[in-house]
């Protein structure tokens, strides 16, 4: 029951980290879609936050950009499905660890004839 708990809260955690930096990716998607103004100091922020993330997968594709405002990085959509794909497997791991280590109690039926 103990280890149940650890085991969910785990996966919690994991859930709420991936999900914050996919989040973080898909707004900076967004607004690199639609030409947010880099200047804006929750904008730069937001960059700069998500650089670190998207820093492996930069050099997979070069930006998109339409009318020198608009910018389709699909590095950065490559970036949150990569995200996704390493939260799935590092729960189902965990769930894999957690169901493998788990004791099975046998039941012995008795009748009687």
């Amino acid at each position: 029951m103990f280890k149940d708990k650890i085991v969910n809260l785990i996966i919690a955690v994991v859930n709420i980290t991936f999900g914050i930096a996919v989040l973080g990716l898909f707004f900076r998607f967004m607004f690199r879609l639609f030409g947010a103004n880099p200047s804006s100091d929750f904008v730069r922020f937001l960059y700069d936050s998500t650089n670190p993330l998207l820093s492996p997968f930069r050099t997979i594709f070069e930006p998109y950009v339409i009318d020198n405002k608009y910018v389709l990085e699909f590095s950065t959509l490559i970036a949150i499905a990569m995200y996704l794909l390493a939260a799935w497997l590092i729960i189902e791991l965990i769930q894999y660890i957690n169901y493998s280590g788990s004791t099975y109690r046998t039941r012995t039926v008795v009748t009687k004839e």
